[in-house]
């Protein structure tokens, strides 16, 4: 991307929270932990999410098409067709001389029809289904502030716009849309035999805003592989960098997951597994380094109580992280300092004291096992999962004793803790909820959900690896949940939701405002790919302010695939937030 275009990211680079073990069952050694129900997987880590790590959230940001003349006309388009792929040079005239076919044409299955693209997005990617036998197929683009349209001609089932057209277009025709049209045909000895029908017919949005930060997510690698590592990209980037990998880290470390970063993005909080079979927290720099915190940053008394046995899911907030008052959340279970239960545990990561420098956060009136908190950015409150059973600090599930899989919060309270209160629209005993993470400005929390089910006819299904989960928003205080858009990719994949797994949300680390809006970017992993692997997945969430400042969801919106990920590997548990990564070189 130019830099024009990327001036909406004048934020760091970005990371955090990432992996809840991949569909392929791949884990980081370590058996479950606090009596968790069986899996369809075989465990493993999960990621706690980085609520509060990014920030209170942003406002403002450029509107990169505000310029002198906003309207244009603009000739980011060039004029004429365009062949790509092969396509034969006489399918112009071919195609435009004939109408064809009302439908029956190729089906549009990247963008979805109603998307909305950041700014800073990579060159838009287009990809179709085609009719059987077409072989050539005609693309058109039409902004109403653009002098051309954009025709192309190809022979290959998708298309991406080139970077320097993108970039042009981007700018001067944010807050617009796209209009798109798919035709195909099959051209013979220069003859068009068969077609062209027209296909999908629709627009995709133009964001008025950019998409801030990076995404960090956990790959198990190509199936069979067991690669894992943890891998990243600023958004607009079209390579990956690998942020952190056992090789990275060096010595005994077979696995590294359950990450978050800090509030200032210097460093990355994580569980690590060992060749001995231990899984502790620390903390490293995320320079590609993997260097320790200064004791400034978090003490080595501090470094020693996050690495004691069974801790995971670290989650961390900006008014707790201050050079008086540092805390990280995690979920832990030791025989002795929890009485061999799963329980929130604070760490203060100035401690000089082992004996005074972590406690477990009281939840008082609930009894069930915690997993997957996410920390309010004001420091004032923790929602997490309740669970019958839980393991691996993510991992929970049900019983035919205790069907209670919950969203609950508590508040933080200067480390007391205090009254555990189901979240409303987010603990409905219909169904299952789980994996919380807050938004910027502490607005909205994301989850998933699913209707309980036994996978075969004898185990119920947990939250892990779940195919039936899907994403769900509901306002940070509680109310009326909502379904988002993205859910659903576009019919002709035939791979409808709940089936697809939808799982594992999480919010960019800033929403913009804008006209009365603000917009909210969510990104998660879905299986709706035809490798029915994950793959990484981003939409868009607006909300209307109202006059007294609240904010009430205006819409949501279908999810772009992420064309920088590897599409062959299994890619889990993203996280987005500003951590100081290094860009792909």
């Amino acid at each position: 991307m130019t830099t024009t275009l990327r001036r909406d990211l004048a934020l760091l680079l970005a990371l955090a929270s990432a992996a809840v073990l991949g569909a392929t069952g791949v884990s980081c050694s370590s058996s479950s932990v606090g009596g968790s129900s069986a899996t369809q997987g075989t465990g493993g880590a999960g990621a706690s999410g980085s609520g509060g790590s990014a920030g209170a959230g942003g406002e403002g940001g450029t509107f990169i098409g505000s310029g002198p003349n906003p309207d244009g006309p603009f000739v980011d388009f060039p004029a004429g067709p365009q062949l790509d792929m092969g396509a034969p040079a006489e399918a112009p005239a071919l195609f435009q001389g004939m109408p064809g076919e009302p439908q029956g044409g190729p089906c549009l299955s990247e963008p979805p029809v109603d998307a909305l693209v950041p700014t800073n997005w990579t060159p838009l990617r287009f990809e179709w289904i085609a009719p059987a036998g077409h072989n050539v197929f005609e693309l058109r683009l039409k902004v109403d502030n653009q002098v051309n349209e954009l025709l192309v001609y190809t022979s290959a089932t998708s298309y991406t716009i080139p970077a320097e057209i993108w970039s042009g277009l981007a700018g001067h025709s944010a807050g617009r849309d796209i209009k798109m049209t798919v035709r195909s045909g099959q051209i013979d000895g220069g003859q068009l035999v068969a077609g062209p029908l027209v296909g999908t017919e629709g627009v995709v949005h133009v964001a008025p805003v950019a998409a801030p930060g990076s995404i960090v997510y956990w790959t198990t690698g190509a199936p069979g592989s067991g690669k894992t590592a943890l891998k990243g990209f600023s958004i607009g980037d079209t390579q990956l960098t690998t942020v952190l990998s056992p090789e990275i880290m060096g010595g005994d470390t077979t696995c590294v997951a359950c990450h978050a970063s800090s509030p200032d993005g210097a460093l990355t909080f994580f569980t690590r597994d060992a060749t001995l079979g231990t899984r502790t927290v620390t903390a490293r720099k995320v320079d590609g380094t993997a260097g320790l915190p200064t004791e400034a940053q978090v003490s080595s008394v501090a470094l020693g109580l996050l690495g004691r046995q069974k801790q995971s899911a670290p989650t961390l907030s900006e008014k707790r992280y201050t050079a008086q008052d540092a805390v990280a959340i995690t979920v832990m279970i030791d025989p002795a300092f929890t009485a061999n239960k799963n329980e929130l545990v604070w760490t203060d990561l100035h401690t000089l004291d082992p004996v005074t420098g972590s406690g477990i956060l009281p939840r008082i009136g609930d009894t069930h096992a915690p997993a997957s908190p996410t920390f309010w950015h004001d420091g004032t409150t923790i929602a997490y999962t309740t669970a019958t059973t839980s393991g691996e600090g993510v991992v929970t599930g049900i019983t035919d004793a205790d069907t209670t899989m919950d969203i609950y919060t508590v508040p933080f309270n200067a480390r007391q803790g205090g009254n555990a209160t189901p979240l409303p629209g987010a603990s409905d005993p219909g169904f299952l909820e789980f994996y919380p993470v807050i938004s910027p400005g502490d607005t909205l929390l994301a989850f998933n959900r699913f209707a309980p089910y036994k996978f075969d006819g004898v185990n119920w299904a947990d939250s892990y690896d779940e195919p039936m989960a899907e994403v769900f928003v509901v306002p940070a205080k509680g109310g009326e949940p909502v379904r988002v858009a993205a859910n659903d990719p576009p019919a002709c994949v035939n791979r409808p939701s709940p089936g697809i797994t939808n799982s594992w949300p999480r919010w960019a680390p800033s929403a913009e405002a804008f006209q009365g809006k603000k917009y909210y970017w969510l990104t998660f992993s879905s299986k709706r790919r035809d490798l029915n692997n994950p793959q990484l997945f981003v939409s868009g969430v607006v909300t209307k302010v109202q006059p007294d400042g609240t904010e009430v969801i205006e819409k949501t919106y279908p999810a772009l695939y992420v064309t920088s990920q590897v599409p062959e590997e299994n890619n889990h548990t993203p996280a987005w937030d500003v951590f100081q990564i290094e860009p792909p070189q």
